[in-house]
């Protein structure tokens, strides 16, 4: 097995920081990119790390910086800062499986377990789409090369790894439309529901800072959720309100919900 380069220098890693010491990263990058007039940019942040960088981004006021994950509607997202139109480095790899009607059932967490065994930080890996046991995966740069040189197996199945000819679109993802009937439209209401736990276990997830609403990380249980908020609980998925709300006679609600399948992280 051949070793994995170390990312490009405008990169950095993110893993192991304290919210002070991402901090303090993002403005270094800031600064970087400002005082010398070139492109810096993060690795792939996952949910936390971007609440992290949302709530830095009102100390930059000095920096211009945009979001990308490789397709407009990935979780997992790059920062880059600077003000010129310098492309992510990142890549979409097509992973599929040899003889595909001999193939396991693959999952994303197959897909994700095979490539964090050949040494990849989960940081160098931005989001993975699932389907008819095929994947595609947003991977920085650099560590592209080693991933189609070395992923060969996932789970007991032996796949081909190559740079992807196409970016997957949303239809590539499988959302289903699903009703409940909720208490209220309070977040904890909804979040218990569809997830199904108690009132009080939805709480402590939120208490545990699982719940995000548009990206932004929320611990307010009471939080009125609204059409077209997208929410995602770690650990049980993503989920989007409709305007499909209706009032029962006896004061609940039935909501729709678009849920976004487990194939999609």
């Amino acid at each position: 097995m051949t070793s994995i380069d170390n990312p490009c220098d405008t990169c950095y890693s993110n893993m192991n920081y304290t919210d002070e010491q991402l901090k303090r990263r993002f403005k270094e990058l800031a600064d970087k990119a400002y005082s010398r007039n070139i492109c810096t940019f993060t690795n792939f942040l996952g949910l936390l790390e971007l609440n992290t960088f949302y709530e830095t981004a009102k100390d930059l006021s000095f920096a211009v910086y945009h979001l990308y994950g490789g397709a407009d509607f990935c979780d997992r997202q790059v920062v880059r800062f600077g003000t010129s139109e310098m492309p992510y480095p990142i890549d979409c790899l097509h992973v599929t499986p040899s003889l595909k009607k001999f193939s396991d059932a693959l999952t994303h967490r197959d897909f994700l377990g095979a490539m964090i065994n050949l040494g990849i930080k989960r940081e160098m890996l931005g989001d993975i789409i699932v389907r008819d046991n095929e994947a595609f995966v947003f991977c920085i740069h650099t560590i592209s090369d080693f991933i189609i040189q070395n992923l060969d197996r996932v789970k007991h199945t032996t796949v081909k790894c190559s740079l992807s000819e196409e970016i997957p679109d949303q239809s590539y993802i499988t959302i289903v439309r699903r009703e409940f009937n909720v208490a209220s439209l309070r977040l904890d209401a909804i979040v218990g529901e569809i997830c199904k736990l108690s009132r009080s276990q939805a709480q402590t997830t939120l208490r545990e800072k699982k719940v995000f609403i548009n990206g932004r990380l929320t611990e307010n249980n009471s939080y009125h959720v609204k059409p077209e908020d997208t929410i995602t609980v770690r650990g049980f998925g993503k989920f989007i309100l409709t305007d499909d709300i209706r009032a029962t006679k006896k004061g609940r609600f039935f909501i729709t919900v678009q849920l976004y399948s487990d194939s999609y992280r």
